[in-house]
């Protein structure tokens, strides 16, 4: 737990660090006029991210004295995420924006840079309270910018100013003209592949379905899951990739009722000739293989988890011994047996990581009354978490015996946390997988698609 609140607290101060040294030396490019960002925006997310940050290096130092390791990962990862969130508003702050050079409107943004020509838009929107919309002749939104920008009504001045000086010409309505007449091909086109595209999107869900239900089952066995557990699963994921075909297929069926311009001008980037087909391409794969990344990182988390708690060792367990009161189980998605011995104001919980080695004719052999030994760690007692509970507090117990029979050792404690940890490392290993998976396409994807937009000779307004 120290070594990963250290680290942690390290990587955010060097990428803090990192944001504010690039935006002090990296130049801007000489444009005719550029947005900004307000100084009270900067300000407020300065202050916010220093607050999450000093919060996070104190745990550094609360960890030393605070027993209560639940807490310390709550408010490591509330602030955590608070932290990332706002090392990206500050990094899109400082390198995002829009700006005009000459006839074209260029528009920065975290992964691009998008170059419009100012006569292309067409009208400008408020959406909202916080968001201008500029769309183009299609009605389709071109590009945001949100009403904190420093500059934005100036922005929509020179915009507003330099298309009404602009004149509509013979070549001007030729290209128009000639755009529609690609636009209607491409569309026809693709309402003659319709067959074709149904039957590939039946063999593509039905290929993908079978492999990801596959996985999950594979990996939900090889944690140990139960048999049962497994089977529900994968009939409630069938029934959603069902669901979501049939969803797709009604989608494909419904578009045929358009014409053949909307139809083409919905699907132009399908056709590699395309102008800019490369880049949406590669913008759709650069979305999916950030989602695969951030799935894998979640999947990771169970690290923190196996590196931040190591085994109790027997020598500092406490014995207590008791007449047993109640003993039950709670089901749920966190469930655990609780043991009440009379007179003692903590209920003993052995909790579901554990209850695979648990013997449980432990509810057939004991009865209320007869005593019951239990080892217990010395950390704090903690709250009851459920409304009634018979006791003012609760604890883990790593031992189970009576004066007869032991129903669960410290050797069955040690076992139990083996195998969690074996499990936690296969979902970190798929993590891993699927970092590495989505790090691999994402540059294949990315030359794959600048090798294909040298290809590109149809030009459509976009």
């Amino acid at each position: 737990m120290l070594l990963t609140f250290i680290v942690t607290v390290a990587i955010l101060a060097v990428l803090y660090v990192l944001i504010n040294i690039c935006n002090k030396i990296i130049p801007r490019p000489d444009y005719d006029f550029s947005t900004g960002a307000t100084k009270s925006l900067l300000i407020f997310v300065h202050t916010a991210f220093l607050i999450s940050f000093s919060v996070m290096a104190s745990e550094i130092i609360i960890y030393f004295f605070s027993n209560n390791q639940s807490a310390l990962w709550g408010v490591y990862g509330t602030f955590l995420f608070f932290a990332i969130l706002e090392l990206a508003v500050l990094y899109g702050l400082y390198f995002t924006y829009e700006a005009i050079k000459g006839d074209e409107v260029c528009v920065r943004r975290f992964f691009t840079v998008k170059k419009i020509k100012i006569n292309d838009i067409r009208s400008i929107n408020k959406v909202g309270p916080l968001t201008f919309v500029f769309r183009n002749r299609y009605n389709e939104g071109l590009f945001l910018v949100d009403t904190f920008t420093k500059g934005v009504s100036e922005l929509i001045r020179i915009i507003n100013e330099k298309n009404s000086d602009a004149t509509s010409d013979e070549s001007t309505e030729a290209r128009i003209a000639q755009e529609k007449a690609v636009l209607t091909e491409i569309g026809r086109e693709y309402r003659a592949t319709y067959k074709q595209r149904r039957k590939k999107l039946i063999i593509s869900f039905s290929l993908g379905g079978t492999a990801v239900l596959s996985g999950i089952a594979l990996l939900m066995f090889a944690i140990g899951t139960g048999t049962v557990m497994i089977a529900v699963i994968c009939v409630i994921g069938a029934l959603a990739f069902v669901f979501n075909l049939i969803v797709f297929l009604l989608g494909m069926k419904k578009e045929l009722h358009e014409d053949n311009v909307s139809l083409g001008n919905k699907h132009k980037f399908e056709n590699k000739r395309v102008k800019g087909a490369s880049k949406n391409k590669f913008k759709i794969i650069c979305i999916f293989s950030v989602s695969l990344m951030f799935t894998g990182a979640v999947f990771m988390l169970p690290l923190l988890g196996i590196l931040g708690h190591r085994p109790k060792n027997y020598a500092e367990l406490t014995r207590v011994t008791g007449t047993l009161e109640y003993c039950r189980e709670y089901g749920g998605t966190s469930s655990y047996i609780a043991i009440g011995l009379c007179d003692l104001p903590t209920e003993y919980h052995l909790t579901s990581v554990y209850l695979y080695e648990f013997d449980y004719s432990f509810f057939d052999d004991v009865e209320v009354g007869d005593t019951v030994t239990v080892f217990v760690d010395n950390d704090e007692a903690r709250e009851p978490s459920r409304k009634g509970d018979d006791k003012t507090q609760w604890n883990h117990i790593y031992y189970l015996a009576t004066d007869d029979k032991e129903y669960f050792t410290y050797d069955d404690y040690i076992k139990s946390r083996e195998r969690n940890n074996r499990s936690g490392f296969i979902i970190v290993g798929v993590g891993i997988a699927a970092i590495v998976a989505s790090a691999v396409t994402l540059i294949s994807a990315y030359f794959v698609c600048k090798r294909r937009a040298k290809k590109e000779d149809i030009i459509i307004y976009k």
